[in-house]
């Protein structure tokens, strides 16, 4: 039985090796913050205890074990709050919303709101025209400034496009290439998020690259043909080491705007995949580093499901940013 010795009578689970909530039958990254958990007994005379743990990888959030402190019995609950192996970033993107000062108001929300948030890497991404009163804002704030677009170019004759250099002098880290709107309505395809992403990198910009199926494609069971036809695509003549810092978005489409979601498992099926092509691609210490986000009716009600994930790194996060408390609560579930 797993021990866990802490400062008064030792609390001990009656759970066996194949058991749900015993450490050798999960297959998650997740290790315990600070090596410490919560544990709140049923009973209404057992106080909370503080204890540390002999070994603090891959316990689960929420499971049930019976309580022997003081030869009394109750069922407890383990409250954990957990550090991925990857840092989760949650960015949002903003698409077409927001005039400039509406983009001003909401981020002047989310900084105060925030403000004590260092375990997850806060991004949001405003329309152009939001991008310079934005960046004054956030400069030395918690939240870091990203794009949606960028060109494949650099300076010149490219009307309506934005040169890398143009984002970097506004302090913008991120850039989003490959959404599945600019793939269906602006027809761009893998070859150009290629480009884009190399451009984004030799800027010194981090691109967050998009990859995901249809409805159709989906029912058709071809998800994961059509996702590695992206995935190669998409970061096709960049470095192992480029690839080790991009980070990628799947989002199915047939979730995004339209309030479903995938279920965490679903989810979590397409993650993994993802990562074992890249292990394909560039090896499993490479893979293991990538970040990869969950995009498509990402809120506070699932946000705690869904990145509890062992492969799913993060949310890219439409509609549910617009406002401060919908994206606050994603971000505060998600820690």
């Amino acid at each position: 039985m797993p021990r866990f010795p802490g400062p008064e009578t030792p609390i001990v689970s009656s759970r066996t090796a194949n058991e749900s909530c015993w450490p050798g039958a999960l297959t998650g990254r997740s290790v315990i913050r600070k090596h410490q958990c919560n544990v709140r007994a049923s009973r209404r005379s057992a106080p909370f205890r503080r204890c540390r743990l002999k070994s603090v990888k891959d316990w689960r959030v929420g499971c049930l074990f019976p309580l022997y402190a003081n030869g009394a019995v109750a069922n407890i609950q383990i409250l954990l709050r957990m550090d991925k192996e990857r840092k989760l970033i949650v960015a949002g993107n903003w698409k077409s919303n927001k005039t400039n000062s509406e983009a001003v108001a909401l981020v002047m929300d989310l900084i105060r709101e925030l403000a004590a948030v260092k375990e997850v890497d806060v991004v949001v991404c405003p329309a152009f025209t939001a991008l310079s009163d934005v960046s004054k804002l956030v400069l030395g704030s918690n939240i870091r400034l990203g794009a949606q677009n960028l060109s494949d170019s650099v300076y010149g004759a490219f009307t309506g496009e934005i040169a890398p250099g143009m984002l970097r002098e506004l302090s913008v880290r991120y850039v989003i290439l490959g959404h599945s709107e600019r793939r269906q309505f602006q027809k761009e395809s893998d070859a150009l998020v290629a480009k884009k992403a190399a451009n984004a990198h030799a800027n010194n910009l981090i691109p967050i690259v998009c990859v995901g199926e249809t409805l159709a494609e989906r029912e058709a069971n071809i998800t994961e043909m059509v996702v590695e036809t992206q995935l190669r695509g998409s970061l096709a003549g960049l470095t192992a080491e480029q690839v080790e810092s991009t980070v990628l978005a799947y989002e199915p489409v047939w979730a995004i705007g339209t309030g479903k979601t995938a279920s965490s498992a679903q989810a979590q099926e397409v993650h993994a995949f993802i990562r074992k092509v890249l292990v394909s691609m560039h090896g499993e210490a490479i893979a293991r580093r990538v970040r990869i986000q969950y995009g498509g009716s990402v809120k506070g009600s699932n946000a705690r499901e869904l990145l509890q994930q062992p492969d799913i790194d993060g949310a890219l996060v439409g509609g549910a940013s617009l406002e401060s408390k919908g994206f606050v609560d994603i971000i505060k579930n998600s820690i």
